[in-house]
């Protein structure tokens, strides 16, 4: 037996980062497949070397690190380099997430944060899905708050699966709708759950 991991995923804004936090609270571990992501990215690593070979030196900032900025200018709207982008930093991902899984004892819980969690291998690995979904015009707000522009917010909500496929996948769906303790509750009984499972 392993750790049992937990995959959480929902659309951009819909508050992955705070139900993470409440987990973490609650004594899972938490890994940030974002961060993973970030790190594979750094200068120095394989991620870099293939991303510069694939996407040329304009995605790099002046100091020559990959400027994420310029790296998703390149890539979103043009499904054939993302699907490329996926390729070089997905199987990276997945070796991190292994590994921490590797390190915890059996009784633990490792839950993995990301938001292409469906579309790709990483779901494999999972024992349940976790879906967190708020409103639209709360998850665009919350991207306003991030510096993103209301249509750039609109465009990347498109391009990602609707509330209905994201509930079709889940194994639970905690619902963020701004009331910041009802959501904590949803999510420790959903934890309840997770720990029977696990202790059980």
């Amino acid at each position: 037996m392993t750790a049992f991991v937990v995959g959480l995923t929902g659309p951009m804004g819909s508050g992955k980062s705070m139900v993470a936090g409440m987990l973490r609270e609650l004594g899972a571990k938490v890994l940030d497949a974002d961060a993973i992501v970030h790190d594979e990215q750094l200068r120095g690593t394989v991620g870099y070397s293939a991303i510069v070979q694939t996407f040329g030196t304009k995605v790099l900032g002046e100091d020559k690190e990959i400027d994420r900025a310029k790296l998703a200018a390149e890539v979103f709207g043009d499904p054939t380099k993302l699907r490329r982008l996926e390729q070089i930093l997905h199987p990276r991902v997945i070796a991190r997430v292994l590994e921490a899984r590797s390190m915890l004892p059996d009784a633990a819980v490792l839950v993995v944060e990301a938001i292409k969690l469906l579309e790709g291998e990483l779901r494999k690995i999972c024992d349940r899905v976790w879906v967190v979904i708020a409103p639209r015009e709360t998850m665009i707000e919350r991207l306003g708050m991030r510096g993103m522009g209301e249509r750039e917010a609109e465009l990347r909500l498109a391009q990602q699966l609707t509330e209905v496929q994201f509930r079709a996948a889940a194994d639970a769906v905690i619902v963020n709708d701004g009331d910041r303790e009802r959501t904590r509750e949803r999510v420790r009984d959903a934890w309840a759950r997770i720990r029977e499972a696990t202790e059980g």
